[in-house]
C-alpha cells in the first residue's frame, strides 16, 4: 500500500506538533510567597527546560526558602526583571538571570506557552 501523495506533508506537520509539545513553558510570577501560595503552584507543576521570571512583587521570592526546592537538574532558567527588582531593593545572586523587559516579550513568543502567577 503506498501512502497519498501529500502524506509527506502530513507526516512533517505531526512532528512539528510533536516538537511544539516539548517547548518550555514560560511562568511569569508576580505575587510574593510571603503573601501567596502561587509560587509554591508554580514550583508544584515545573517540568525540565521551564523558565521563570520574577516580576512585581514575585521578585522577592528569590529570596523565599522555596527557591531552593526547585530541581537543579531539570534545568530551570531563573530570571529576574531588572528594573522591578531595583526598585524593591532585591540583591540578586548569581544564579537568577537580570533581564528587560524586552527579553520578557521575547520569550512569551519563543515558549511553547505561558503561564502568569498572580
Amino acid at each position: 500500500m503506498s501512502l497519498p501523495r501529500n502524506s509527506e506533508h502530513i507526516i512533517q506537520f505531526y512532528d512539528f506538533k510533536r516538537e511544539k509539545s516539548h517547548m518550555p513553558t514560560l511562568h511569569i510570577v508576580r505575587q510574593s510567597a510571603y503573601q501567596s501560595d502561587d509560587f509554591a503552584q508554580c514550583v508544584n507543576v515545573l517540568r525540565s527546560n521551564d523558565i521563570i521570571v520574577f516580576i512585581d512583587d514575585g521578585c522577592y521570592n528569590i529570596h523565599h526558602p522555596l527557591l531552593a526546592t526547585i530541581d537543579t537538574t531539570a534545568k530551570i532558567e531563573l530570571n529576574i526583571i531588572k528594573e522591578h527588582a531595583q526598585a524593591r531593593a532585591i540583591t540578586i545572586n548569581d544564579t537568577i538571570n537580570i533581564i528587560e523587559i524586552s527579553k520578557l516579550v521575547e520569550l512569551t513568543f519563543t515558549a511553547g506557552r505561558t503561564i502568569t502567577w498572580q
